[in-house]
């Protein structure tokens, strides 16, 4: 990774923002008194990358700031990133992480939560925070963190600088394999016990077969002699058949002449109503005759008056263009009251949800408040998570090495105990009784503390496993507390914006609209609109009065000539009734007629359909009940088809046994092929496991580490120092000839060979300065250009004058290694020994950053 630039505002002891472009140099000294805010600009790239940095949440928050950012841009195998992370006061940490197009521009690579893109980022760099400090980052105090780490820890973190955690994915993948193979197994074992099940079963189901075909043949003979029983009751049936459809023929006959007579009969009733109302009308012809007669004269009197209209009308015409005028100017009055009315409703309508939505704003922002306290607790919880995880692994590993240990140890006490004789059967040295008995209690003593620590491991990783699942399920609930959190902070935002909207409309309102309102009603209350309109109408109407013409008079004789009108049809009526009523009586005459025939005929057909449902009825109750006959039959058949299925099903399962032997023996061979494949993913898990390939590859590694880190430990101690890994060591049971894992740090000086922990000062921190530098040289060397930067913080200090000079001479050894060397230190004196600057003061607005090249 090559920093390009690093952009910072409110960040620890950064008020204002700063910017440092990282592409104009490729050594320089980060320098400035102490205080100054030096490591706060590491502090800002690792907070960045991994959200970790020496103070957690609103810590790393400038106490005059409302919110910290760090935006950092780098390369990474020659492809630009760019990382941007923020946190205001309060609030929830936002992360972005962007990758630079080949055209210039920035693609998101950001996921849907911060936990995820953290995760992406690191997946991306190929290493978590732990590797990453341990790599090429020498922060402040944290110089040793390589060194001090446990041996199984040194380990883990040596293999992942190696990036050996892919042999961790091929166990799984073994694993994984292997399990599914051995499901496999398991349902072909169940798959061969069933088809051995069905073979013993042959003598059963051939015996089977023969009783089912006997019975087969038995119920078959019964069917066939009942079906020649039915087949004669059909015949039978079908010649009844016919004498019920003559019955019926005879029915319908007698239906439809029942239907002719009540015809013929409604048609005679309406013909003698159409006569009736005939007569009835001509009765009032004197009438009829003298409303026609009103009538014409009142046509007559119209004609007058219209002709009296005609100038009227032209005035008329001329009345109607003011009208038109003023009834215009009064819609759209009205039309603007409508308008403002609504506008008043909808103003007392908003006025009244402020008091619900303020309501609704401070309980969301209590919300809010709430979420970010509870968010607060699982960086807490993370930590403690995995800390929880590295003492489980320790306890489970130790467990695994203790159980062959007390099966071996158990073992060496049963022979002691079982053979006698002179010679102890361990070693073949002369042996006593007394001394066996010794060598016994030793060796069961030895086997009790090993049982102990194995309980107890056991005992720790039960309770390790219970509090494991707890945070689990608490980090589950705090990432939905995160989402509900991003919601809450959604409704906030909207319910001030609605606040806002509502607080604009109601003193648009205000100010204008309700005024606009008064003064219509006004207007439109006292007609004062149109009013030169209303002038030219009354001079119009003036005119009217003086032709002498009467509306009132007209509309009367108009109103009587148009209610007159219907005399005319009233009298075209008469006229028809008086031409319609002879013809109609001969009508009615021919109908009384025909409904004397009909009755005859109803008669006549009644006595033939009652003499064939006589004979029907009869021969119908001689037959025998054929639905019977049916259900015996169908019963048969059904015993039948049962018996030939069950016939069936038990020739195939007698069929089936050839197939079932042939099925066996394929399957037996597979059998044979998944076995043999089980044994060798069982082989491969074991090579791919932390004490296997990637034990190797450790082994293989250290000797250049080792040469890397006495080359550069050769310069600063002029020759007096050395460094030599220890992975393996003897046990503290001196009968043990197997060794135990480790990864011991031996130092060589003039006083002997000495183990890491027995150094301070300046000799530990240049021991950790050249394995240091020799683990990212290794790295460089095997990864490409996974790592290009180096950062020293404050390594000076513990140095004397020729201590720094040494260092500072190893630095420029292993310069062309790196994109990027950084030195940070406060000590004035070394600031000439770099050629580029970044010096860092305090002011009263907090740290400024200036690059002196």
């Amino acid at each position: 990774m090559i920093p390009v630039s690093l952009q910072i505002s409110g960040f620890l002891s950064y008020l204002d923002p700063i910017k440092i472009d990282f592409s104009t140099f490729e050594l320089a000294c980060i320098s400035g008194a102490n205080g100054s805010g030096k490591s706060s600009l590491i502090d800002a790239i690792t907070w960045v990358l991994f959200g970790q940095a020496r103070r957690r949440d609103d810590a790393i928050i400038n106490s005059h700031a409302s919110a910290a950012e760090v935006v950092y841009e780098f390369l990474y195998e020659g492809i630009p990133y760019r990382v941007q992370r923020s946190k205001p006061k309060d609030k929830s940490t936002l992360l972005e992480f962007y990758v630079q197009e080949p055209g210039g521009s920035w693609r998101p690579l950001t996921e849907h939560s911060v936990r995820e893109t953290e995760q992406r980022i690191q997946q991306t760099l190929r290493m978590d925070y732990e590797t990453f400090i341990n790599a090429s980052f020498f922060l402040q105090g944290k110089a040793d963190q390589f060194a001090q780490q446990r041996p199984g820890d040194r380990k883990r973190i040596l293999s992942s600088i190696l990036g050996l955690e892919v042999w961790e994915t091929y166990r799984e993948r073994s694993f994984e394999r292997r399990k599914q193979l051995e499901a496999d197994l398991a349902g072909l074992d169940a798959l061969l016990e069933e088809i051995t099940a069905e073979l013993n079963q042959a003598d059963e189901r051939k015996s089977h077969l023969k009783q089912l075909e006997e019975s087969l043949a038995q119920v078959s003979a019964l069917r066939k002699a009942r079906e020649d029983v039915r087949e004669n009751l059909r015949r039978l049936e079908t010649s009844l058949a016919e004498q019920k459809r003559l019955s019926n023929v005879l029915e319908g006959q007698l239906q439809a002449a029942r239907q002719r007579l009540e015809g013929h009969s409604a048609d005679l009733q309406a013909r003698q109503q159409d006569r009736q109302q005939y007569l009835d009308r001509l009765a009032g012809e004197t009438e009829v005759k003298a409303a026609y007669q009103r009538w014409m004269e009142a046509r007559h009197e119209l004609e007058r008056w219209d002709a009296v209209a005609a100038n009227f009308h032209q005035y008329e015409n001329q009345r109607s263009i003011p009208l038109m005028a003023i009834e215009a100017e009064r819609s759209r009055l009205e039309q603007e009251r409508q308008g403002l009315v609504e506008l008043d409703r909808q103003a007392i309508d908003l006025q009244n949800q402020k008091p619900l939505l303020q309501a609704q704003l401070a309980e969301a922002q209590l919300n809010v408040e709430q979420s970010n306290v509870r968010l607060e607790r699982r960086s807490r919880l993370e930590n403690e998570l995995r800390e929880l995880q590295d003492n489980r692994s320790v306890a489970r590993a130790e467990n695994e090495h203790l159980f062959p240990q007390m099966k071996e140890l158990k073992e060496r006490i049963d022979q002691l105990k079982t053979t006698s004789g002179a010679d102890c059967p361990l070693c073949g040295q002369p042996l006593s009784p007394d001394e066996r008995q010794q060598l016994i209690a030793s060796l069961e003593i030895q086997g009790k503390e090993m049982g102990d620590r194995y309980r107890s491991n056991q005992d720790l990783i039960r309770r390790f496993d219970q509090d494991r699942q707890t945070m689990e399920a608490e980090l589950k609930a705090l990432q939905k507390v995160e989402l509900d959190l991003r919601q809450q902070q959604r409704q906030v935002d909207q319910s001030e914006d609605r606040l806002r909207q509502i607080q604009k409309v109601l003193s648009d309102w205000q100010a204008g609209g309700a005024l606009r309102l008064q003064e219509v009603n006004a207007i439109l209350s006292e007609g004062k609109y149109a009013l030169k309109e209303r002038m030219e109408l009354a001079r119009i109407d003036e005119s009217l009065k003086e032709l002498g013409y009467d509306a009132v008079a007209h509309d009367a004789v108009r109103l009587s000539e148009q209610e007159g009108r219907n005399t005319e049809e009233q009298l075209r009526l008469l006229e028809n009734a008086r031409a319609a009523l002879d013809p109609l009586k001969r009508e009615i005459a021919g109908l009384e007629k025909q409904l004397t025939a009909d009755e005859a005929d109803v008669t006549q057909k009644q006595a033939d359909f009652q003499q064939a449902e006589t004979k029907y009825q009869a021969e119908a109750a001689s037959l025998p009940d054929l639905d019977q006959v049916e259900s015996e039959l169908n019963e048969v058949r059904e015993q039948e088809n049962r018996l030939r299925m069950q016939f069936g099903g038990a020739l195939q399962a007698v069929e089936v046994l050839d197939l079932l032997k042939a099925r066996k023996a394929e399957k037996l061979v597979i059998k044979e092929d998944l076995t043999h494949q089980i044994a060798r993913l069982k082989t491969l898990e074991r090579a791919f496991s932390k004490d296997g390939v990637p034990a190797l590859l450790i082994e293989q590694a250290l000797p250049e580490i080792e040469s890397q880190a006495n080359g550069i430990l050769d310069r600063l101690s002029d020759g007096n120092m050395s460094v030599r890994f220890a992975t393996q060591k003897d046990y503290k049971d001196k009968n043990r000839d197997d060794k135990k894992e480790t990864m011991d740090i031996l130092i060589s000086d003039s006083a002997g060979v000495r183990e890491y922990e027995l150094f301070s000062g300046g000799e530990a921190f240049r021991i950790n300065f050249a394995i240091r530098l020799a683990l990212s040289r290794v790295l460089a060397q095997r990864a490409g250009a996974r790592l290009q930067t180096l950062v020293i913080d404050e390594g000076f200090g513990s140095q004397d004058s020729e201590g720094r000079q040494r260092l500072i001479e190893a630095i420029n050894q292993v310069r062309p290694d790196f994109a990027k060397v950084l030195v940070i230190t406060h000590l004035e004196e070394l600031k000439d020994a770099f050629s580029t600057r970044i010096e860092v003061e305090k002011t009263g607005r907090g740290s400024q950053v200036r690059v002196v090249v």
